[in-house]
């Protein structure tokens, strides 16, 4: 359904290929004998394309979850090389979603990503600019209580968690966005993981690009 739908998406499932992994796994701790993957494949002159992925893919990870499937996305330490994806002119792969059978399964949706990123817990009012003025934002705007939170549990691609909600104030509208520093490119893979987070616990439809409302948009699968 996501490449049916999505433009320039082209996710591909392998199975039993351990190879891309091979001598990383150990770095994150969270996993072993990696073999069962997505990759993420993506055709680069579609628009909004960095940004989608990491929105559809999210979206992927909610569901595996729920149907009890362990996952983790790997952003850079794997050999893209050995990847046993197919690629055609203008194609990239720009992250892996391992996936497997947890451990210790659980029901609560945050804990399993928590456990899937390598990074220091942040509060939920640590992803609202200004900080200073997040009590008042959320009590003028109470659903965004909620899509902090969702953000806040949200897996990082880079596991750098670059992702920043705000009150634009611009024509009067004051409308929540989100917006991530855009000096690396591939911290727009995490704004949309963030995107997908909010809108799944809102009910809303978020619009694309770096520092767009999340909800106006187009509706999602």
């Amino acid at each position: 359904m996501i490449n049916t739908h999505q433009p320039g998406l082209k996710f591909q499932l392998i199975t039993d290929d351990p190879d891309p992994l091979a001598g990383f796994s150990k770095s994150y701790g969270v996993f072993t004998n990696p073999r069962n993957y997505v990759a993420a494949v993506v055709d680069m002159a579609a628009p909004d394309v960095l940004e989608r992925a990491g929105y559809y893919a999210e979206q992927f990870v909610i569901k595996a979850v729920e149907l009890g499937i362990g996952t983790c996305f790997v952003g850079g330490t794997y050999d893209e090389h050995k990847v046993k994806a197919q690629l055609r002119a203008g194609e990239k792969i720009l992250f892996l979603i391992l996936l497997g059978y947890p451990l210790n399964k659980t029901k609560l949706l945050a804990r399993m990503m928590a456990k899937m990123v390598h990074r220091k817990v942040m509060a939920s009012e640590q992803f609202f600019e200004p900080q200073s003025e997040v009590n008042a934002a959320i009590s003028e705007n109470p659903i965004l209580q909620v899509g902090l939170e969702a953000v806040a549990c949200a897996p990082s691609a880079l596991n750098k968690r670059p992702v920043r909600l705000f009150i634009d104030h611009t024509g009067g509208n004051k409308e929540i966005c989100a917006k991530v520093d855009d000096s690396n490119p591939k911290n727009l893979i995490d704004l949309g993981i963030a995107k997908y987070n909010y809108n799944f616990v809102t009910d809303t439809e978020c619009m694309w690009g770096n520092g767009a409302p999340l909800s106006g948009g187009e509706s999602y699968l």
